[in-house]
């Protein structure tokens, strides 16, 4: 294809000098700049497009041709204190000429978006000119390149009005939907080509593939069901993966996507002291969100039985103290390496696991239902239940004998309750960990269960400050109790979230967040689960308070509830996308922008400074 580029581009030399853009005596293009808006406000952005009028049968290209024709070009002359951005481009049409000549085409008409942003030193009442000179190839039996000196003049107001709506809402439909795609990608060599397959696609089905391998040399993409495969022209291309677009189609609609070389699940290697200290990093980050665990709200329940067990112990000897505490450890330990084998394994057979992901599962928490009901009568005096005489010894052992073993159990059933929640640090951690290879996954829980464990392993080798702690009395019965009821309340707050993962049937996610995102709005996402103590203290306290709920509909804000109560694959696909690994998550879209990912624990400060950043 290399040599069709070169004679191509001679031909082209030489028609550039013969005719320009004329052809028999016929001005083939006329190409204007066009803005969404009919003025310029002070320190937002305004959207220009160069608008390319073809006569009919004619056709200019896409950013990647194919193989003949190229691009167009747009150098802009903008005054000081603007930026433009890169081009929007339309998805083309795949068009097949005589002798098997693939290329990527706009027949007719098209525009071409850029997004300007202006300062915000402008002043209403001044005239803002923006001019460009924009280069394209025109083409039918044969091609003319052409080329125009354009400019639009603004004028600086506050309020703008749209213009030009028709058209600029038909292009940007024509654009791939902005944020990370409702699906996963896999690229994989096999021979001469690379391979491309599509993870959770849902109802959705492969339509198009429109590559952009830059300076990959390829052959013609072709499609078969979730899958593309990509011929390599240079035998020894060492390419891993290229971008494109991708469109899928829904019925009678489709959806279209920007696919990446640099997926987030992606592991990008390092070497050298670089990648020592950025693990080092990673790994300090998940002791400090293992600390902060402990005082997350769903944690809360199991803190106070901890510290019971240590008041308890206080009049036995310091070596008996320390082996306890180092018991409970390592019932931590056992159970966050027990998630990071579950993690590797399910990865190394072509799965992905998240964390929390146990409680999307609801045998699970009925089993959790069961074990805190055990717990929790046994606290307040009443554990009657009748079992066969092995199950309840375990069940015995397990839950309330106050050996090693027991305590070991504790230390278990503690971190199993604590894995609902991602506190501060510990989400974009855990983000890092399951995208990496089983020594750093299992090197990173393990820095989690150390922070975690922290406190205990100091109360245990420093026994004589359990001092501190009141002497045990009748007081410790009434705390006994009341640390009954308060597990009692966890068994019906896990009851109530296992009535929900059998009632709920939820809608698929990405359809409703492609159908928010294309009312050009700001679009504000609640990924949450019914388990998650701490999306619902988040929703409490911010996200229901009046002041946010006054921003969200003064802004006409769209509200989605991504939920992950019993799984979702293609949420989870979003969640791995913005580098977390659970749940609680908050994304910001602005119309047509990036999106903005808040933090695990908000604030009401953080969430309008979010929507005011989406507004502009």
């Amino acid at each position: 294809m290399r040599p069709l580029r070169i004679l191509a581009a001679a031909f082209l030399s030489f028609a550039a000098v013969c005719h320009g853009q004329v052809f028999d005596g016929q001005q083939l293009v006329k190409a204007q700049l066009l803005a969404d808006s009919d003025a310029v406000v002070p320190g937002q952005t305004v959207t220009v497009g160069l608008y390319l009028q073809a006569e009919q049968g004619w056709h200019t290209y896409w950013q990647y041709s194919g193989d003949a024709g190229f691009a167009t070009t747009i150098d802009w002359t903008l005054p000081p204190g603007f930026k433009a951005g890169p081009i929007q481009w339309p998805v083309p049409t795949h068009s097949i000429e005589p002798g098997d000549i693939h290329t990527y085409t706009y027949p007719g008409n098209v525009l071409l978006l850029t997004e300007i942003q202006t300062p915000a030193s402008l002043q209403p009442g001044q005239k803002i000119q923006i001019g460009a000179h924009a280069s394209w190839l025109v083409c039918k039996d044969v091609c003319v390149p052409g080329k125009a000196d354009l400019a639009l003049t603004l004028p600086v107001a506050i309020p703008s009005h749209p213009a030009n709506p028709d058209l600029f809402r038909q292009t940007r439909a024509q654009l791939p939907l902005p944020g990370p795609a409702p699906f996963t990608t896999a690229w994989s060599r096999q021979g001469q080509s690379l391979a491309l397959t599509l993870h959770g696609l849902g109802a959705a089905t492969l339509a198009e593939f429109f590559p952009l391998p830059g300076d990959v040399q390829i052959g013609h993409p072709t499609v078969a069901g979730d899958s593309v495969q990509i011929p390599l022209l240079d035998p020894k291309a060492k390419a891993a993966s290229i971008d494109g677009v991708v469109v899928l189609k829904h019925g009678a609609s489709r959806e279209i996507w920007q696919l990446s070389t640099q997926p987030a699940a992606q592991i990008i290697p390092m070497s050298g002291s670089s990648a020592s200290s950025s693990l080092l990093y990673w790994l300090g980050l998940g002791f400090l969100g293992g600390l902060i665990l402990n005082v997350m709200p769903c944690v809360l329940p199991v803190i106070a039985l901890k510290i019971f067990g240590f008041i308890k112990q206080a009049g036995e000897s310091p070596r008996r103290i320390l082996a306890l505490g180092f018991a409970f450890i390592a019932g931590i330990f056992a159970w966050f390496l027990l998630l990071a084998g579950l993690i590797v394994s399910f990865k190394a057979a072509g799965h992905q696991l998240n964390w929390a992901f146990q409680f999307q599962h609801p045998w699970f928490v009925a089993a959790m239902v069961i074990i805190l009901l055990l717990f929790s009568l046994n606290l307040l005096g009443v554990f009657e239940i009748i079992l066969p005489g092995r199950v309840q010894s375990m069940i015995q052992d397990a839950a309330g004998k106050e050996g090693y073993a027991g305590t070991f159990w504790h230390g278990v059933f503690a971190t199993l309750m604590a894995t609902p929640c991602t506190a501060p640090f510990l989400g974009p951690a855990l983000g890092f960990a399951l995208a990496q290879p089983a020594p750093t996954v299992f090197a990173m829980f393990g820095s989690i269960a150390a922070g975690m464990s922290a406190p205990y392993a100091l109360l245990a080798a420093r026994p004589a400050w359990l001092r501190y702690l009141p002497k045990p009395g009748i007081w410790m019965v009434r705390v006994k109790q009341a640390l009954g009821v308060l597990l009692m309340g966890t068994v019906l707050w896990l009851g109530w979230v296992l009535v929900e993962q059998f009632a709920s049937r939820p809608q698929p996610f990405p359809p409703r967040l492609a159908h928010a995102l294309a009312q050009n709005k700001i679009v504000f996402v609640d990924f949450t689960a019914d388990w998650c103590v701490n999306c619902k203290v988040n929703e409490h306290l911010v996200l229901d308070s009046t002041p946010v709920r006054d921003a969200f509909q003064q802004r006409g804000v769209i509200l989605l509830k991504a939920d992950w109560t019993s799984g979702d694959k293609d949420i989870t696909a979003l969640l791995q996308k913005f580098g977390r690994a659970g749940v609680p998550c908050y994304v910001v879209y602005p119309p047509g922008g990036n999106p903005i990912v808040l933090p695990e624990v908000i604030t009401k400060d953080i969430v309008l400074s979010a929507l005011d950043r989406a507004a502009g």
